[in-house]
């Protein structure tokens, strides 16, 4: 008999959460809702009912139900949303299929939905045949698609069950525009990222999407509601199309690789980790105890300034952890300066990617000092969430007879001596960074992250005397290197207006490639436009400043690691990924470029009392190494 286990993610659903419980109820061997701040009864109504109730800050639709799903302890799983009710058939055949003696047939389960919108049942046009993966074993699974639609994935066959699941979707026309354009907005926004670009022929896909809906798929046998749907849809599909259109037009940048070179890419990227299999075999060495550790090495390749800041935590930890082994970082020499100077380290060792296509031969010079350093172990310390071929490869490389300490991810095992699991509870990506101390056994040392840069007052004063500013300031910086983080310029210059109300100058700060964006959010606002800066520049601008206001980028990090209150901007649902868990840091979730008060409240909550700030990043820092 497998065990089941229900998982709903939730906010405000003290309307709708009866209902589905009433209709689990007896099937459930564990109801696990995972909230992400419900204000209203959810969560006694939850409680009420037996239901484990955990709260997690909002990451996004696939974030949320991958967290539930790690947290699932039943055989098998069955996700539903709270506006989602099992018919007595549907509550049957699962009950049925967990209980025969020799086991469930299939490994995942296809569940037909039927869909009430604006009160009226909708048998055809857009939710015409409604099948989904929604009952599966827990083992293997997991969630792919994208962070609005995601789609669970699983390991083995797939059946289909008989009965309905009902689901009360649009109450009426107001609630869907909202939404779809909401989503609309989302979707864009990630398949810009992922390398998708405008083109014309996009926005003939509202009319066809209209035809497809409403004629081939029988949509004009819903009468006014199948109507309704269609053209709600259409306008969903151009809106996509605008979107995207809108996003080439203010943030521009590359186009993502073909289908053709992507399969080439993959293809070479196989043949590379087969070849250094053979080379370099899975390590095997014993890490040794602490105490006997003389010399470590830190591996962070990747050229972004704030996935360097974001290290630092782990480098403080190692730092004092181990204080009698010299530490030495191998990072990206772009962005090499934000570490070189760390008490923290005895040696930054810079890497250029791009010697192993254009001076091959540096390249060999690295890796062979490298090897003849001979370290007791070498840590991996990439994301914990993707699979880097370069840093597995030069940890691997370095590391020669020694201990390799690194995440469990994609083809990592086979460099890796002493494999770390992601705990998915470790939402935060400081947090993750942190497990990688545990073959060591030692404790974080605390999650800010910290440097060194700007720490002359006379770079600050020349570029406030040039730029004709005085205290108090903020920084505003509109840019980011990831289109789907950019907020529109319009909403920053509305923040900008809102600070210069609070008495606070306003500097917007710019990077490579974004002095158009930061002109026009100054020259719309009435802040002033900074002069170009360097990284030690801009830090220094950034100590100097009493608040900070930053998409999701580099300048973000930087503001915090320097000790100034900061407003993140997360559009993207991952604010509890790449976020600060300091006092000092208020991350703000705009729901459309016209929510300014989401950011200028968190900028308010700074501006109030002075925060524990930057004497109180306090157990952050510890000591310095003894020499």
């Amino acid at each position: 008999m497998g065990r089941l286990t229900v998982t709903v993610i939730t906010l405000n659903e003290q309307e709708v959460l009866p209902k589905l419980l009433e209709r689990i109820r007896g099937l459930a061997d564990e109801i696990l809702i995972v909230d992400s701040g419900s204000s209203d009864r959810t969560g006694e109504i939850a409680r009420a009912a037996g239901a484990r109730f955990v709260h997690n800050p909002w990451p996004g639709f696939r974030e949320q139900k991958e967290l539930a799903l790690s947290l699932a302890t039943g055989d098998y799983v069955l996700n539903l949303d709270a506006d989602e009710f099992l018919d007595p058939e549907l509550a049957r055949a699962i009950r049925t299929e967990l209980d025969r003696p020799g086991g469930p047939r299939h490994a995942g389960y296809r569940i037909h939905f039927r869909h009430t919108c604006f009160g009226r049942r909708v048998r055809f046009g857009q939710m015409w045949r409604d099948r989904r993966v929604r009952l599966f074993r827990r083992e293997g699974a997991r969630y792919g698609g994208t962070s609005i639609h995601p789609k669970a994935l699983v390991d083995g066959s797939i059946g289909d069950l008989p009965g309905r699941c009902d689901h009360d979707g649009y109450r009426d026309i107001p609630e869907a525009r909202a939404k779809l354009a909401g989503y609309a907005e989302r979707v864009s926004r990630e398949r810009f990222r992922a390398g998708k670009r405008f083109h014309a022929w996009h926005l003939l896909r509202w009319p066809a999407g209209f035809l497809k809906r409403y004629v081939l798929r029988l949509g004009f046998l819903d009468g006014l509601v199948g109507l309704q749907l269609a053209a709600l849809y259409a306008r969903y599909d151009l809106d996509k199309a605008l979107w995207l259109r809108r996003l080439d037009r203010e943030i521009g940048g590359a186009k993502g690789r073909g289908a053709v070179a992507s399969r080439l890419r993959e293809a070479a990227r196989r043949v590379a980790i087969a070849l250094a299999t053979k080379l370099w075999p899975t390590p095997r060495r014993p890490l040794p105890a602490s105490p006997e550790l003389r010399k470590v090495l830190v591996v962070r390749s990747d050229e972004r300034v704030g996935n360097q800041l974001l290290t630092t935590a782990l480098l403080r930890a190692l730092s004092e952890g181990l204080p009698h082994a010299r530490i030495h970082l191998l990072a990206a020499a772009r962005q090499s300066s934000v570490v070189a100077t760390s008490r923290r380290l005895d040696r930054v060792i810079p890497f250029e990617k791009r010697l192993a296509f254009r001076q091959p031969w540096r390249l060999l010079a690295l890796l062979r000092a490298l090897r003849r350093e001979r370290y007791d172990a070498v840590v991996e310390a990439g994301h914990w969430s993707g699979f880097s071929l370069t840093a597995s490869l030069l940890a691997r490389i370095a590391a020669r007879n020694g201990a390799v300490v690194g995440h469990l991810r994609g083809e990592s095992a086979r460099f890796l001596s002493h494999p770390v699991e992601h705990d998915p509870a470790n939402v935060n990506e400081v947090q993750a960074k942190l497990e990688l101390l545990r073959p060591f056994g030692l404790l974080p040392r605390g999650l800010a992250p910290e440097t060194e840069l700007g720490s002359d007052p006379a770079t600050a004063e020349a570029l406030l005397a040039r730029a004709g500013v005085s205290s108090p300031y903020a920084v505003l910086n509109p840019g980011a290197r990831m289109a789907d983080r950019r907020w529109p310029p319009a909403a920053h210059a509305l923040v900008a207006r809102g600070l210069l109300a609070r008495g606070l100058a306003v500097l917007v700060v710019w990077g490579p490639g974004e002095e158009r964006v930061a002109r026009a959010v100054a020259e719309s606002s009435g802040a002033c436009l900074a002069p170009a800066t360097d990284l030690e520049e801009l830090a220094a601008l950034l100590r100097r400043a009493r608040l900070c206001i930053s998409n999701n980028s580099g300048p973000m990090h930087l503001a915090v690691a320097v000790g100034t209150p900061t407003v993140g901007v997360f559009l993207s649902g991952d604010a509890a990924r790449w976020s600060h868990q300091l006092p000092i840091f208020e991350a703000a979730e705009p729901r459309g470029e016209g929510d300014t008060d989401a950011v200028l409240s968190a900028c308010d909550r700074l501006l109030g009392p002075v925060p524990l700030a930057r004497l109180e990043l306090g157990e952050g820092f510890g000591v310095a190494k003894p020499t």
